[in-house]
Protein backbone atom coordinates (compact mmCIF):
# COMPACT_ATOMS: atom_id res chain seq x y z
CA UNK A 1 0.00 0.00 0.00
CA UNK A 2 1.75 3.56 -0.82
CA UNK A 3 0.88 6.19 1.26
CA UNK A 4 0.97 10.15 -0.13
CA UNK A 5 2.22 12.13 2.16
CA UNK A 6 0.26 15.75 1.70
CA UNK A 7 2.05 18.39 3.25
CA UNK A 8 0.16 21.38 4.54
CA UNK A 9 1.96 24.96 5.02
CA UNK A 10 3.50 25.38 8.39
CA UNK A 11 2.83 28.79 10.43
CA UNK A 12 6.18 30.62 10.97
CA UNK A 13 6.09 33.80 12.95
CA UNK A 14 8.80 36.43 11.78
CA UNK A 15 8.25 39.63 13.50
CA UNK A 16 5.00 40.66 13.53
CA UNK A 17 3.35 38.41 10.67
CA UNK A 18 2.87 34.57 9.75
CA UNK A 19 4.12 33.08 6.70
CA UNK A 20 2.40 29.96 6.14
CA UNK A 21 5.44 28.61 4.71
CA UNK A 22 5.34 26.07 1.98
CA UNK A 23 9.19 25.38 1.56
CA UNK A 24 12.21 25.79 3.96
CA UNK A 25 15.57 25.82 2.73
CA UNK A 26 18.68 26.07 5.49
CA UNK A 27 22.28 25.59 4.55
CA UNK A 28 25.58 26.49 6.69
CA UNK A 29 29.12 26.98 5.90
CA UNK A 30 32.41 27.31 7.09
CA UNK A 31 35.35 29.09 5.39
CA UNK A 32 38.72 27.73 5.58
CA UNK A 33 42.26 30.35 4.99
CA UNK A 34 44.42 27.96 2.63
CA UNK A 35 48.69 28.89 2.29
CA UNK A 36 51.49 27.19 0.12
CA UNK A 37 54.59 26.28 2.18
CA UNK A 38 57.24 26.77 0.56
CA UNK A 39 57.95 22.87 -0.68
CA UNK A 40 54.03 23.43 -2.31
CA UNK A 41 52.52 22.08 0.89
CA UNK A 42 48.99 23.01 1.24
CA UNK A 43 48.11 24.01 4.81
CA UNK A 44 44.79 25.62 6.47
CA UNK A 45 45.95 28.50 8.63
CA UNK A 46 42.77 29.82 9.66
CA UNK A 47 38.72 28.84 9.54
CA UNK A 48 35.23 30.06 10.72
CA UNK A 49 32.17 29.54 10.47
CA UNK A 50 29.35 31.43 9.02
CA UNK A 51 25.99 32.09 10.62
CA UNK A 52 23.27 29.28 9.19
CA UNK A 53 21.06 30.90 6.28
CA UNK A 54 17.47 29.90 6.47
CA UNK A 55 15.32 30.62 3.80
CA UNK A 56 10.85 30.46 4.45
CA UNK A 57 8.69 30.71 1.52
CA UNK A 58 5.03 30.64 1.61
CA UNK A 59 2.07 32.75 1.80
CA UNK A 60 1.10 35.65 3.86
CA UNK A 61 -2.27 36.17 4.93
CA UNK A 62 -4.01 39.02 6.63
CA UNK A 63 -6.31 42.59 5.77
CA UNK A 64 -3.12 44.24 4.43
CA UNK A 65 -0.38 41.45 3.11
CA UNK A 66 1.49 44.24 1.63
CA UNK A 67 2.81 45.75 5.35
CA UNK A 68 4.82 42.29 5.19
CA UNK A 69 6.67 44.39 2.81
CA UNK A 70 7.41 47.32 5.14
CA UNK A 71 7.79 44.95 8.32
CA UNK A 72 10.52 43.55 6.60
CA UNK A 73 12.46 46.24 5.37
CA UNK A 74 12.35 48.24 8.72
CA UNK A 75 13.79 44.69 9.77
CA UNK A 76 16.61 44.70 7.70
CA UNK A 77 17.84 47.82 8.92
CA UNK A 78 17.28 47.48 12.73
CA UNK A 79 19.96 45.38 14.97
CA UNK A 80 17.12 43.29 16.34
CA UNK A 81 17.53 39.72 17.21
CA UNK A 82 14.91 37.28 16.07
CA UNK A 83 14.20 33.97 17.48
CA UNK A 84 12.25 31.99 14.99
CA UNK A 85 10.66 28.57 15.98
CA UNK A 86 9.89 26.36 12.72
CA UNK A 87 8.97 22.80 13.60
CA UNK A 88 10.53 22.37 17.03
CA UNK A 89 13.46 23.72 16.07
CA UNK A 90 14.68 27.40 17.81
CA UNK A 91 16.77 29.70 14.89
CA UNK A 92 18.17 32.19 17.39
CA UNK A 93 19.70 35.93 17.05
CA UNK A 94 18.63 36.09 13.57
CA UNK A 95 18.60 38.88 11.30
CA UNK A 96 16.52 39.58 8.11
CA UNK A 97 18.96 39.20 5.12
CA UNK A 98 16.48 39.50 2.12
CA UNK A 99 13.36 39.20 0.94
CA UNK A 100 11.39 38.88 -1.92
CA UNK A 101 7.39 39.85 -2.26
CA UNK A 102 5.16 38.80 -4.95
CA UNK A 103 1.37 40.28 -5.29
CA UNK A 104 -0.83 38.32 -7.67
CA UNK A 105 -4.19 40.28 -6.37
CA UNK A 106 -5.58 36.76 -4.74
CA UNK A 107 -6.39 38.24 -1.19
CA UNK A 108 -2.51 37.25 0.00
CA UNK A 109 1.21 37.98 -1.42
CA UNK A 110 4.01 34.98 -1.65
CA UNK A 111 6.96 35.95 0.31
CA UNK A 112 10.65 34.57 0.56
CA UNK A 113 12.22 35.57 3.41
CA UNK A 114 15.62 34.63 4.19
CA UNK A 115 17.08 34.88 7.36
CA UNK A 116 21.14 34.55 9.02
CA UNK A 117 20.29 32.67 12.15
CA UNK A 118 23.88 32.96 14.74
CA UNK A 119 22.22 30.06 17.23
CA UNK A 120 20.45 26.74 16.20
CA UNK A 121 18.88 24.15 18.29
CA UNK A 122 15.87 21.69 18.91
CA UNK A 123 13.31 22.96 21.03
CA UNK A 124 13.56 22.20 24.85
CA UNK A 125 16.67 20.37 24.36
CA UNK A 126 19.86 21.30 25.46
CA UNK A 127 22.81 21.06 23.50
CA UNK A 128 26.63 21.18 24.69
Amino acid sequence: MNFIDINESFPVQIGDFIIYCEKFKSSGVKNFSEQNTVSGDEVITNSGKKAVRITFSGRICSENPLEFLVSMNNMMYSNENLNIEYKNTIFGKCHVQSFVVDDENKGYISATVTLLALEVSVKGVELS
